[in-house]
């Protein structure tokens, strides 16, 4: 059966994660790479000089190039019925969110996030050195020859997912269900939430962090993310709970008694007068990309 794959990667013109000025595509078949394509976009809103000294895309380049909603299509053909992987939440959500302020929608069969492709394929690696793109491509000798090129991190991207194929003996389609189980497949008992670092400088030092329903990552990383933004992980809704992070796709099918009984907690506690916020997935990646990446 033949295997196939997109690779997506965003660049956007600001803070604003629907801001996207540039998309990189890159196709793999059968282990090979077939097509690569860079988009420009015109996101039709101002551009942040940071952004700009980050992708060296300017206003000018794009001012004449068709904006989201109108490239959309030309996205969803490459895609196709393809795999879409990308390195990180950060495009997911940027593509989401640009989708949902266009009025428009992007049809995915599945969508695979490679940074957790990469924790299981080389754990001890991974854990000592992290993840990051351009550090990932550098030890595993992938070829990165424009680094924040969309199209240059969405080929080397994909030439790291072919290398952890390779390695592990996965296919594509299997990674779809190994990245939702532990790194090491022994490790069935879930970490305690005493054992997470809580970064004391973090952005949101003092809040008391609960995560329900099905994410797009393991509940280890979210809450090991989350503890990097000074967050302090709780394995249930208490008063000790200021915010819980419920799973998108929970929020858009769940409905009264369905709930999670973490979910309804939460709500009981709210109208009790409790300062407790309910934060959907994207709510929460926006937050650590705004802390960490553009």
């Amino acid at each position: 059966m033949t295997e196939r794959f997109v690779v997506i990667d965003v660049e956007t013109a600001n803070p604003d994660m629907s801001s996207i000025c540039q998309v990189g595509l890159a196709v793999y078949e059968d282990r090979k790479q077939v097509e690569a394509h860079s988009l420009l976009v015109n996101p039709e809103m101002g551009f942040s000089e940071f952004n700009i000294t980050i992708h060296g895309i300017t206003p000018e380049q794009v001012k004449d190039k068709p904006n989201f909603k109108n490239v959309l299509p030309d996205i969803q053909r490459i895609i196709g019925n393809d795999i879409v992987a990308s390195y990180g939440h950060f495009d997911r959500t940027a593509m989401a969110q640009a989708c949902y302020w266009h009025n428009c929608e992007l049809t995915v069969s599945a969508w695979l996030n490679l940074h957790p492709v990469v924790r299981r394929a080389w754990p001890g690696e991974a854990a000592k050195d992290g993840v990051a793109l351009a550090k990932t491509a550098k030890r595993l000798d992938v070829d990165l020859v424009n680094h924040h090129d969309a199209k240059a991190d969405a080929i080397a991207a994909g030439e790291i997912f072919l290398k952890a194929i390779e390695v592990s003996g996965i296919g594509c389609h299997e990674w779809l269900s190994r990245v939702a189980k532990p790194v090491h497949l022994g490790d069935w008992n879930e970490r305690h939430v005493s054992t997470y670092e809580v970064n004391p400088e973090g952005a949101l030092l003092g809040e008391g962090i609960v995560f329900t329903g099905a994410l797009c990552m393991t509940r280890e990383q979210a809450r090991e993310a989350a503890a990097q933004l000074g967050c302090t992980p709780l394995s249930g809704v208490s008063k000790k709970t200021t915010m819980l992070i419920v799973g998108d796709q929970d929020i858009r099918v769940l409905r009264g008694s369905d709930k999670s009984s973490k979910h309804r907690k939460a709500e009981e506690l709210i109208k009790k007068g409790h300062p407790l916020r309910i934060l959907g997935e994207s709510d929460f990646m926006a937050m650590l990309e705004g802390n960490d990446h553009v």
